[in-house]
């Protein structure tokens, strides 16, 4: 038996996919490897699906504010230690100013290892993904979010149609 054949059942890509988001870097690429050896094409949509900080600071900000305002000071210092400067610049975009100072106190002052680095990642993940299942972020086919407006007049059109 295959080690895919149990997350080709009904929500299995959603357990795969969460398992691959919980890993360290190293743990989910040789997770990944695996998976591509026994099916590429599977491997490639799973790939598709699995959130990283990078990804989440691509979008929208006020989309990535739900995310970024339910983590501590410290937490989201660490999870931007690293990222491109317009990572940061989405993180902090709607952040009141004291809190943005606290930020950037952080940032400069943190010496995190990248274990501790990944491991606040993988908390941003988290947290983003327990916002989809209350209800609060919605997710395309792709897991690009829906804007909270958009989703309400996608679901008004589809109803009057």
């Amino acid at each position: 038996m295959s080690m895919l054949a149990r997350f080709r059942k009904p929500g299995g890509v959603q357990q795969l996919v969460a398992l691959l988001e919980s890993c360290l870097t190293k743990k989910r690429e040789a997770l990944l490897n695996t998976i591509q050896a026994e099916d590429k094409e599977f491997a490639a949509m799973v790939k598709t699906k699995i959130l990283t900080a990078e990804r989440v600071f691509k979008w929208d900000p006020l989309v990535v504010s739900e995310a970024t305002t339910r983590l501590s000071e410290r937490t989201l210092a660490i999870v931007l230690k690293g990222l491109p400067p317009e990572c940061i610049n989405i993180g902090m975009h709607t952040m009141r100013d004291l809190k943005k100072r606290e930020v950037m106190n952080l940032l400069e002052v943190l010496k995190p290892t990248q274990v501790e680095i990944e491991s606040a990642h993988i908390k941003l993940v988290e947290t983003v993904r327990n916002l989809e299942k209350e209800g609060n972020l919605k997710f395309d086919a792709n897991e690009n979010p829906i804007p909270p407006g958009a989703a309400v007049a996608a679901a008004a059109t589809k109803k009057a149609a």
